[in-house]
């Protein structure tokens, strides 16, 4: 009789065990297969989403390198929201691990404060463009052609020569002259002529010298004006419109031409001087 008891027990026992690890295994289940799901459908929002932005960036005409490493970015950032979303499901706590990667990326970011200031300013300069590889840009205390940009640094190479790396986080909060956004350039070109000359006839030679220039570009408005009356003569300035190019070339070439023009024409062009006058 107590033989059976215990048989009977037992069997009791294995049946409470086996019955609760079917349930488990049946909650399991259905939560592995609410995962799937979720990872499925998540992958698939995702996807759709990135083709979304990345198009739209596109239609904007954002730098590829810019839209390539976007896309990088949120497609990390959405596998991390997915995951989390799924450790939720099948019952794991990610508070914790929120806290612990909110501190690590605290204390990274504080160790990596100018780093990560470069790197922000380099998503800035991809999107917004302000300039591209190739352009002559003035920024800061630098200017030179634009030979190479990245995502933390930017590189100009400057007349003479030499190579200067700016930090983007700098190049992005200040103030950036682009002289080739354009495909045409203007050049301002100031003359004195003394005051003993006829200022008609030297606006007259200048317009000459400067319609005669092979770089002038008559469609644009151009101009030659009296611009000031200075000191000790009469300052003259003319605004030739050339392609952005061939500017240095043509403005040392009006240079040249006005110098000889001026001459010719046996127009003055006055040293600066001043003139004592003493009573007796």
């Amino acid at each position: 009789m107590l033989l059976a008891e215990t048989i009977e027990n037992k069997v009791s026992t294995i049946k409470n065990i086996t019955d609760g690890l079917w349930e488990k295994l049946i909650a399991f289940g259905i939560q592995l297969l609410a995962a799937i799901v979720i990872f499925v459908v998540g992958r698939f929002v995702l996807k759709h989403i990135r083709k979304f932005i990345v198009k739209l960036l596109e239609k904007k005409s954002v730098d590829a390198a810019a839209v390539r490493f976007l896309d990088s970015l949120l497609k990390v950032i959405g596998y991390i929201v997915i995951l989390m979303i799924i450790f939720e499901q099948v019952g794991v706590k990610t508070t914790s691990l929120v806290t612990l990667l909110g501190t690590a990326g605290l204390s990274v970011g504080l160790a990596l404060q100018g780093s990560l200031a470069n790197f922000a300013g380099g998503v800035m300069i991809l999107i917004n463009k302000p300039f591209k590889v190739g352009d002559y840009i003035k920024v800061m205390d630098a200017e030179g052609v634009v030979r190479e940009m990245n995502i933390i640094y930017t590189t100009l190479t400057t007349v003479d020569n030499k190579h200067v790396k700016i930090p983007n986080g700098n190049l992005a909060n200040s103030v950036i002259t682009n002289y080739t956004y354009d495909e045409y350039r203007r050049i301002d070109l100031e003359v004195s002529v003394s005051y003993d000359d006829d200022i008609k006839k030297a606006v007259d030679v200048a317009k000459a010298t400067m319609e005669a220039s092979e770089y002038f570009i008559a469609s644009k408005d151009n101009a030659v004006v009296t611009k000031s009356l200075e000191d000790s003569s009469v300052v003259i300035e003319i605004r030739m419109w050339v392609s952005t190019p061939d500017y240095w070339p043509a403005r040392f070439d009006l240079i040249h031409r006005i110098k000889e023009d001026y001459e010719g024409n046996e127009i003055t062009i006055p040293y600066n001087q001043l003139d004592v006058h003493l009573d007796q």
